[in-house]
């Protein structure tokens, strides 16, 4: 009983060791299998020499990791895209990069980079002369990628599979000078207003696949509006509800500026233009006072020695 007792011990021990050599193995095995599907080393040397302009270097260490037998779909997608932005972006040779483009979206259609390479393509098809090819991608991208109509909205056109609604060209209308706003009014107006909108949206379109919107002059005016749109919403919000208009005051500053701005005319003669002054002067006062407080706060320092 002792004897068989002290067996089962032993084959329990052999089988507790067997079991940890066979963990031991399979995550050894794990690891070089990780090993061989780490790609970041080739990726990073493949970027650093596409950044210092050895774009076929670049390629060729990137085409090194696709001829690996073991290389996933995902992966191998992803090369294919960053290949083709090569071919695109430095090299100008349209018909690889195309090439490159369909076969990264081929192998993930759901890829993070599926829109971009798109577009791409159909730039691509456009720059190699080959408008018919350019326009079936531009179908399929809309039959892939299919709008929601607006509920309630009156559809008037349709850019691909993107609807153009009636308020979208009342909203244009809208957006133009009062006086032009009567030149598109009734149903001709609007359809030439239509033309006109259709013609800045394809163009628009046409300029984005070509990276127009990435250009850093365009970027840079962008970031400029952006910052003017802003400062004039806060300053519409902070500074404006500050400025009342005084009568009595308005009188005084006639009183003070009679002479030398008004010419010694009568307060009723130029009534209208001393409120628009006074306004404008107590407007600039009060943003005035607003930025030397702003000014205060964030520790402005001007140094005049080095304006030169």
């Amino acid at each position: 009983m002792e004897k068989s007792r002290s067996t089962l011990g032993i084959i329990s021990v052999i089988l507790s060791g067997l079991t940890l050599i066979a963990i031991i193995y399979l995550a050894a095995d794990l690891q070089r299998s990780k090993a061989v599907r780490d790609y970041s080393v080739q990726k990073n040397l493949a970027g650093e020499l596409a950044d210092n302009n050895l774009y076929q270097a670049s390629i060729d260490q990137y085409e090194r990791i696709l001829e690996d037998p073991k290389l996933d779909a995902e992966t191998s997608a992803n090369i294919h895209y960053l290949i083709g932005k090569i071919y695109f972006e430095n090299l100008q040779d349209y018909a690889k990069a195309a090439a490159e483009y369909v076969m990264a979206r081929s192998l993930n259609p759901k890829g993070s980079f599926y829109d971009e390479a798109g577009k791409n393509l159909i730039t691509s098809l456009e720059k190699m002369g080959r408008m018919v090819d350019a326009k079936r991608e531009l179908d399929q991208e809309a039959d892939l990628n299919p709008s929601q109509p607006k509920k309630g909205g009156t559809l008037v056109a349709k850019i691909g599979s993107e609807p153009v609604y009636l308020a979208d060209i009342d909203n244009a209308i809208q957006s133009l000078p009062t006086e032009m706003q009567k030149k598109f009014l009734g149903p001709e107006g609007k359809k030439e207003m239509l033309q006109q909108y259709i013609a800045v949206e394809l163009m628009y379109k046409a300029a984005v696949r070509e990276g127009l919107d990435r250009d850093p002059a365009i970027v840079k005016q962008k970031e400029q509006l952006e910052k003017q749109l802003v400062v004039e919403k806060y300053a519409t919000g902070k500074i404006l509800p500050q400025i009342n208009i005084d009568t009595a005051d308005v009188h005084n500053y006639y009183l003070a500026n009679k002479k030398d701005k008004y010419g010694d005319k009568s307060y009723d003669d130029v009534k209208t233009q001393v409120i628009m002054d006074y306004q404008q002067a107590k407007s600039q006062r009060a943003f005035s006072d607003y930025i030397a407080k702003l000014a205060a706060m964030e520790k402005v320092q001007i140094f005049d020695e080095n304006l030169k």
